[in-house]
């Protein structure tokens, strides 16, 4: 296992001081750099830094320099120390600007434009892709190393175009479907300009063009417009994309989008309209979950319809023989009259989910007997972080 790898593997299991000494027995200093940045960023300790700086000193190649003060940079911005950072990326543009091959200057402008993205800081890194792409494209004749640049170069601000849903990702979308199409990739340059058609059309009808898209069992490309919508329409979307989800028997994907809808609703203490989480407990009541729609009764805001939803749980788990949860929920129910006539509708048995104002909840199995989907991909965007190489950061050209 490379020095990389067992950085990443010690980070996964939480072991900090082992990541950084594993960190520090990579050779090659830009690799290091990087190793080092993912130490520093889950284990944000001056130390960390303090390696990075000593790393940074002992590259004497202007590329490499140019490239590790990015990354350094990005170091800093992990820390909120914005000054500072912006000093270094300020001083490895100066210096990646010095390099006489146009080719050679393209590539590390583009590595230290990544490292702009992935610090934020979006804007300045669609304009120094695109100097990166015109310093490529000036280098004379075209031949097959330049295309091979200028084809990695492309992927790059596609990678930064699908890390943020900013006005800015349109543009670092187009900037990279004019790279392929200079460099007749057709196959790349169509699937782009895909992307930007739809983000437009989510501009103008907007939700309406993501649920067409779970409807149609399109997750991955719902989940990566998702990004574009304001907090609480997002956390929505993934809510029926959970449903979805549950419904065509894909359950471990479905409790991981759902996770991420509640943990987007906790930071941004806000939840969805109560109308809205209303229908997706029935919804979910429907397919025979019970679990999540008892998690969601407790996000609705309405008292009255806070009962009523539970009301309706009890009902469903008392129709699959869990009297007791089903007694311990009814119980649970703050509108007393509701939870008299729950109380009292399970007492009756058979008939209970005919009482009235408990409409008929859950379907058992059957309503889950359909064709599971087949698209198994995983799902991009909110349901996974990509695993970044080195390349991503401004790796040595």
């Amino acid at each position: 296992m490379k020095g990389v790898e067992k950085v990443a593997e010690r980070l996964r299991v939480g072991d900090y001081r082992g990541s950084l000494r594993e960190a520090l027995t990579v050779e090659d200093p830009l690799r290091k750099l990087v190793a080092l940045l993912r130490v520093l960023e889950e284990f944000p300790r001056e130390e960390v830094l303090y390696h990075m700086l000593e790393t940074l000193d002992g590259i004497g190649d202007t590329p490499g320099k140019a490239l590790g003060l990015s990354i350094v940079g990005r170091g800093l911005y992990s820390l909120d120390r914005e000054i500072d950072a912006e000093n270094y990326f300020e001083r490895a543009i100066q210096l990646a600007r010095r390099i006489r091959s146009p080719k050679l200057r393209g590539e590390v402008l583009g590595g230290i434009a990544r490292n702009l993205a992935r610090s934020d800081r979006y804007t300045d890194a669609y304009l120094l892709f695109c100097e990166a792409v015109e310093t490529l494209n000036s280098s004379r004749g075209f031949s097959s190393g330049v295309i091979s640049s200028l084809l990695k170069l492309a992927r790059l601000i596609e990678r930064s175009a699908d890390e943020t849903g900013s006005d800015v990702a349109l543009n670092l979308y187009r900037l990279a479907r004019d790279v392929y199409e200079s460099a007749h990739f057709q196959l790349q340059a169509r699937y782009l300009e895909e992307k930007i058609t739809l983000i437009e059309d989510l501009r103008k009808r907007g939700r309406r063009v993501i649920d067409e898209l779970i409807e149609k069992g399109e997750a991955s490309r719902a989940v990566g417009l998702m990004r574009f919508l304001e907090p609480e329409e997002r956390a929505l979307e993934l809510l029926k994309l959970a449903y979805w989800l549950f419904l065509h028997g894909r359950e471990g994907l479905a409790k991981e989008v759902l996770g991420d809808a509640l943990d987007l609703m906790l930071v941004g203490k806000f939840t969805p309209k109560d109308a809205e989480i209303a229908g997706i407990v029935h919804s979910l009541l429907r397919i025979g979950r019970l679990e999540e729609p008892l998690i969601l009764a407790g996000l609705v805001r309405d008292r009255k319809l806070t009962s009523e939803l539970l009301g309706e749980i009890a009902v469903a788990y008392a129709r699959v023989g869990d009297e007791g949860r089903a007694r311990a929920i009814a119980e649970g129910i703050s509108d007393e009259s509701i939870k008299n006539r729950v109380l009292k509708a399970l007492q009756g048995g058979e008939g209970v989910e005919h009482e009235q104002g408990l409409p008929l909840t859950g379907g058992g199995e059957g309503d889950r007997a359909l064709p599971e989907d087949d698209r198994r991909g995983k799902v991009q965007g909110t349901l996974g972080q990509e695993e970044d190489d080195s390349a991503g950061e401004g790796d040595a050209p």
